[in-house]
């Protein structure tokens, strides 16, 4: 979260919930208490009328008529700020809370009008897609580095490890267009959990592809102006393209080939079906994912064969060629 969107997510947290101390404020918003003591001094310097009560009870207030003010925002800040808890991946900061939802549409109501066209546009770029589904946090590195160059509407390269790109699997450069960012989670109060996606068009593959952020290796901002891609419907696309994606997250089951220096490796819900003459044994284990399939299996290095489901060998095998192709790369880069 940056600093000028943390300041106006400490005051609306003030103005909703009332008195809060600072270790509340930097559990809340995922920092130390020593930056929210230096951003309460900050705001002190802006005339917000920022008090404290000392003692049990005590913490940090506002004056219950205290209202913000709106003009001391830029174009861009003021984008930022109306999504600011849902772009700096803390999105359920304001879910299930109508008081601070109450404090953030009073504040978006005080913008100009041609910030306030600003902030819609950012909102149908941006989706947030709260369907029952939960993953673990991930990292969101060059989260807003994406978000920038999408309002911005300029191009990007990332380096990613591709499975089915056009010229082969690997970790490879892509420039494209950002068209969205899609946050795929679940909607619980102060539950910071779900996947960033982004939806680009890659001048490589020629058509519209979804990158995982926190799979994203590198990024490099360019100065190329993004194609307009006007018959682009990101709700649409992500309706079908939500579809794969869980096709990836559906619990399945695997038979695996384990060598025998291996069995005491064996973790989770597993069963050995078979003993072969070799010694080496034939199991069936079950998994969340397809995308656990495949760390389970890679974490035994050769010693593991997937026998089935089909998807899984395929995934596998796509996913140790990018790894073999990312570690090529960087040897080569080592040697130069």
């Amino acid at each position: 979260m940056q600093k000028i969107e943390r300041l106006v997510a400490i005051t609306l947290l003030l103005q909703a919930r009332g008195k809060m101390t600072a270790q509340r404020l930097a559990n809340i918003l995922g920092t130390s208490t020593r930056t929210i003591y230096r951003d309460i001094n900050t705001l002190s310097l802006a005339h917000v009328p920022i008090s404290m009560d000392y003692g049990p009870g005590g913490g940090y207030y506002l004056p219950e008529d205290y209202q913000f003010d709106s003009t001391i925002f830029t174009r861009e800040e003021a984008v930022s700020l109306i999504l600011s808890t849902d772009i700096a991946g803390n999105y359920s900061l304001f879910a299930g809370d109508d008081g601070l939802h109450r404090a953030l549409i009073k504040l978006e109501a005080t913008l100009p009008e041609e910030y306030r066209s600003d902030v819609r546009a950012a909102r149908e770029r941006i989706l947030f897609d709260t369907s029952a589904w939960c993953s673990g946090p991930n990292k969101t590195t060059y989260l807003e580095s994406i978000r920038s160059a999408l309002l911005g509407t300029v191009q990007i390269e990332i380096r990613y490890p591709c499975i089915s790109c056009v010229d082969g699997a690997g970790v490879k450069w892509r420039r494209v267009d950002p068209i969205g960012l899609v946050f795929k989670g679940v909607s619980l109060r102060h539950i910071r959990t779900g996947v960033w996606y982004l939806v680009a068009y890659c001048h490589t593959c020629k058509k519209y592809q979804t990158f995982r952020v926190g799979n994203i290796e590198n990024l490099k901002v360019l100065e190329l102006r993004a194609d307009p891609h006007p018959d682009f419907d990101l709700q649409t696309y992500w309706k079908s393209e939500r579809a794969l994606i869980e096709g990836f997250q559906q619990p399945l089951t695997m038979r695996l080939e384990i060598t025998p220096e291996a069995r005491q490796r064996l973790e989770g819900r597993y069963t050995i079906l078979t003993t072969q003459p070799n010694g080496s044994i034939v199991v069936q284990v079950q998994a969340s994912s397809i995308e656990s399939a495949v760390s389970y299996v890679l974490s035994f290095g050769t010693d593991a064969t997937v026998l089935a489901p089909e998807e899984v060998r395929a995934a596998v095998s796509l996913t140790a060629r990018a790894i073999a192709e990312k570690y090529h790369s960087a040897a080569k880069r080592n040697a130069s």
